[in-house]
């Protein structure tokens, strides 16, 4: 069967264009019988409404706005999935803009602003322009952080729990004997390297274990930063153990250079990762990371947005969440893994 138009309902019902609409708006101007005939109608010749058409008459667009600093990379793929199936479930689409720089981020949260195309914004923000919390208390669309600083004033963010995943993964490499760990860092100014530097830093110290600054190197997140950033290291006379990398693509950069070099892990070195992304469960042996709940963080994002939205929640009343992680281990960091994890 075709899928019928407004215009066909209403002439199957025997009421007006307008009168459709304010049924599936469920205005109480209507008569009771009147919208369950549209209703029955509808359903029976596969109608539905266009959200742009209820948009027009509820000023409501069901559509929520997303950005991300990024559209590539197995990390970013699996926010936009936890975001859509949970706008799924309650029946909302998404609008997913990337930001490769703050300027963009920037702009581009404005325009979804000021467009009227979507109900509200939830922004992966982290490094999050210092402009973004002035325009957030001035806008008239709710906006849900997700992985960005947790000391703006006013503002709703949900994130990962970088510190407490990271001490976790170098506590398990300090009680392994190791003494010698290196860190590949995130980004600059980026808010997750950040603070799983501090998780880093705050481990050692905890164990009574000096920083070497020669063992610190910058990454930038991605497997290329990771390949060169191990190379570097391992030219050092003074070579770490282990490395931890502040997520696993860098990790997997580090796999590949170990390869190249002849480098065996982790009878040579031990490598740990963060996120635990599909492709580090591929590896041999296989990668010791901290499990970051992604998708659930997409989730999490859509459902408080949506109580935003609906009134249930204030948009200027501030609200922070962090979520828990946990450590998978793999043989990486040396541990002798019969049953490795599942591959889903």
């Amino acid at each position: 069967m075709t899928r019928k138009n407004i215009h066909e309902l209403a002439k199957l019902a025997g009421v007006s264009i307008a009168t459709v609409s304010r049924a599936f708006n469920d205005s109480k101007s209507i008569k009771t019988e009147t919208k369950s005939r549209i209703l029955r109608i509808a359903n029976e010749i596969d109608y539905k409404p266009s959200p742009l058409a209820r948009g027009l008459s509820t000023s409501m667009t069901d559509t929520i706005g997303v950005i991300i600093p990024d559209l590539s990379g197995e990390f970013f793929t699996d926010i936009i999935h936890g975001i859509d199936e949970e706008a799924h479930r309650w029946n909302k689409f998404i609008i997913v803009a990337s930001s490769h720089s703050q300027r963009n981020a920037v702009e581009t949260l404005i325009d979804f602003m000021s467009s009227g195309r979507v109900d509200g914004v939830i922004m992966m923000a982290p490094q999050i322009h210092k402009e973004v919390p002035e325009i957030i208390a001035k806008s008239k669309r709710p906006v849900v952080l997700i992985n960005a600083l947790n000391d703006i004033d006013k503002a709703i963010s949900i994130s990962i729990d970088n510190y407490q995943g990271t001490v976790a993964n170098v506590d398990h490499l300090i009680e392994h004997g190791y003494t010698k760990i290196a860190i590949l860092k995130g980004p600059k100014d980026n808010c997750d390297a950040e603070e799983r530097y501090l998780g880093y830093c705050d481990s050692l110290a905890n164990h009574g274990l000096e920083r070497n600054p020669g063992w610190e190197v910058n990454g930038d997140f991605s497997v290329r930063s990771g390949y060169y950033g191990f190379l570097r290291l391992m030219t050092l006379a003074d070579k770490p153990r282990a490395v931890f990398a502040a997520n696993d693509m860098m990790a997997l950069g580090i796999y590949e250079a170990a390869k190249v070099m002849r480098v065996k892990i982790p009878d040579d070195i031990a490598v740990t990762g963060f996120d635990d992304i599909y492709l580090s469960r591929l590896l041999s042996p296989r990668l010791t990371t901290v499990h970051a709940p992604i998708e659930e963080l997409g989730g999490k994002a859509v459902r408080y947005l949506l109580k935003v939205i609906s009134g249930e929640v204030n948009p200027l009343d501030a609200y922070h969440e962090k979520l828990s992680t946990g450590l998978i281990i793999g043989g990486s960091c040396g541990c002798f893994v019969q049953n490795p994890s599942p591959l889903f």
